[in-house]
């Protein structure tokens, strides 16, 4: 049955608009869809276009720009009441946002006044008819994400055992010495040419970054045995969603993962608990240029 993300998101949508001033937990907030709390961060920005910390900061500031100008509380007040650590950091964030500092909001007198001001500033909000401000926001309902020339492909994987190196870091950071562990053992032993695989275990939305756990993994035949520092464990297989780019910049990484899961989201496919995976065709040492397939599991 195809999943309707935008619908599967729409209380969540609906219990932020409402809460977004209160401390979230992502776990709670991806069971409000129905969504594993894995797949939740990938899923909501391809839907909305923001992550949900971009959402709730927007809803803030909006609401902080609007308490400005009706209710003219302080700049610390309103501040705190937000949960910024301080006025500055909050007159950053809204200067960012509007192209406005908190107190030329406050000190508008009129709502001509106020509309002129906004009009003026780089991003040109306007005024709703009952006098608040209509700030744009990102349709999630009816909207084609993105249009593509290299669709994504539905693939089963057949289960196997892996030989791998586990790095516990931020994704994308000191990978190379694993990977020369890895290779240091496979070159002699004739597996260099196996598959290649990189395991992703934690949404780095709910795990810090330090913590986030990464398997520089090769496929290899069972009854081989790898010596003491890298693990061997079983590899399911089954069925994933997957496209495949050529890399030529560390940046092109997360785009393809935003890529794949907007088209997952689009096709309404629904998704499996199984770690996501980069499978490695090529990769150059020298340019640091990979040919990818990004592969995201699907019930």
């Amino acid at each position: 049955m195809k999943t309707n993300y935008p619908e599967k998101l729409l209380p969540v949508i609906r219990y932020l608009e409402v809460n977004f001033n209160q401390p979230l937990n992502l776990t709670n907030v991806a069971a409000e869809a129905c969504l594993s709390p894995y797949h939740f961060h990938r899923i909501f920005r391809a839907v909305t276009g923001e992550t949900l910390n971009e959402y709730i900061r927007r809803l803030r500031l909006e609401a902080i720009a609007n308490e400005l100008f009706y209710s003219k509380p302080s700049i610390t007040e309103v501040s705190l009441d937000f949960g910024f650590s301080s006025p500055q950091s909050m007159a950053k964030a809204f200067k960012q946002r509007f192209n406005l500092t908190p107190s030329q909001v406050r000190e508008c007198t009129s709502l001509e006044a106020f509309s002129n001001l906004l009009r003026n500033s780089k991003i040109g909000h306007s005024l709703s008819k009952n006098g608040h401000v209509s700030f744009p926001c990102t349709s999630y309902t009816g909207k084609r994400l993105t249009e593509r020339s290299n669709p994504m492909e539905i693939k089963t994987f057949e289960a196997s055992q892996i030989a791998y190196v586990r790095v516990t870091g931020p994704y994308g950071e000191n990978y190379a010495p694993a990977a020369g562990k890895l290779y240091g053992w496979a070159g002699p032993n004739g597996l260099a040419e196996n598959t290649s695989i990189f395991i992703y275990h934690d949404n780095p939305e709910i795990t810090p970054a330090d913590n986030c756990r990464t398997d520089i993994c090769l496929m290899i035949d069972d009854g081989v045995t790898p010596p003491n520092g890298i693990e061997l464990k079983a590899f399911t297989g089954g069925k994933y969603a997957t496209i495949r780019r050529v890399i030529t910049h560390k940046s092109q990484y997360s785009q393809a993962w935003d890529e794949l899961i907007a088209q997952v989201v689009e096709q309404g496919l629904e998704t499996d608990e199984r770690p996501c995976f980069e499978l490695y065709h090529h990769y150059d040492p020298q340019t640091e240029h990979s040919d990818v397939s990004f592969c995201t599991a699907l019930k």
